[in-house]
C-alpha cells in the first residue's frame, strides 16, 4: 500500500473506477441500507426525531451513491443540506429534492442544490462525508482541495460525522495533519453489520453514540 497522500489518492481513484456501474450500484445500496437501519448513529431512534440538519453529498460518477438514503431523509421531512458552490468556495444549502427542479450542475460537474438557502455549518449536527480513504479510527483522506476540511472545521464540536466507504478504502494508516478532523464512524459496504468501525472521541455526543452501539 502506498504511503504518500498523492499515491494513495491515485490508487483509490483507480480502484473505484475499476468498479462496473452495476457493482457500484449494488455496493451503494448496501451502504444506504445500513444508514437507513441505524438512525442511532446520529443519536436518535427514528428519522422523525432528527431535530437538526443532516449534511449529505451528491455523488460524482465514481463515488458511493447515497441518493436512496437522501430520498428516505426527504420522505421523512428531515432537514437535508448539501454542498453548493458560491463562486469562491463551498457552503451548505438546503436540499429540497433530487429532481431537475431542485438540482443544478456545479462548476466541477457535481450536482448541487439550486436554491441558495444557506445553512451555516455550525448549525449542522449530522454529517455524511465522502472521501478516498479512511482508517478504522476515523481518519479521512479527501480529494486534496480541502473543501470538506473547511466545512467540518466550522461544524459543532459535538456533531456526528460519518464517512462512507468501499471496503477497500479502509486502510491501516493515513498521513494526517494537525488540523484534520476525525470522523465518529465509517460505514462500509461489507454485508456484516459489525463492519461499522467507530472512533471513540472525547466529546459527549460521539461517545454516547459509540456506547449505544455496544448493545
Amino acid at each position: 500500500m502506498p504511503s504518500g497522500k498523492d499515491e494513495i489518492r491515485c490508487e483509490m481513484r483507480a480502484r473505484r473506477k475499476a468498479l462496473s456501474a452495476a457493482e457500484r450500484a449494488e455496493l451503494s445500496a448496501i451502504i444506504c441500507a445500513k444508514l437507513a437501519r441505524r438512525a442511532d448513529l446520529f443519536g436518535v431512534t427514528d428519522p422523525l426525531d432528527f431535530g437538526f440538519p443532516i449534511a449529505v453529498y451528491l455523488a460524482s460518477p465514481d463515488e458511493i451513491d447515497i441518493r436512496a438514503y437522501i430520498e428516505r431523509l426527504l420522505w421523512y421531512r428531515c432537514k437535508v443540506v448539501a454542498p453548493r458552490w458560491n463562486g469562491e468556495t463551498y457552503e451548505l444549502a438546503f436540499l429540497k429534492g433530487l429532481d431537475a427542479r431542485h438540482l443544478r450542475r456545479g462548476p466541477m460537474g457535481i450536482m448541487e442544490p439550486v436554491d441558495a438557502e444557506i445553512v451555516p455549518a455550525k448549525e449542522v449536527y449530522g454529517w455524511i462525508v465522502p472521501g478516498l480513504a479512511f482508517t478504522r479510527d476515523g481518519r479521512r483522506l479527501g480529494y486534496g482541495g480541502g473543501w470538506y476540511d473547511r466545512l467540518l472545521a466550522d461544524a459543532p464540536k459535538d456533531a456526528v460525522k460519518l464517512g462512507v466507504a468501499h471496503s477497500f478504502q479502509i486502510v491501516e494508516d493515513l498521513p494526517t495533519e494537525p488540523h484534520d478532523i476525525r470522523l465518529a464512524a465509517v460505514v462500509d459496504d461489507s454485508l456484516v453489520d459489525n463492519a461499522l468501525e467507530f472512533h471513540r472521541t472525547e466529546d459527549g455526543f460521539s461517545a454516547r453514540v459509540a456506547e449505544s452501539l455496544k448493545a
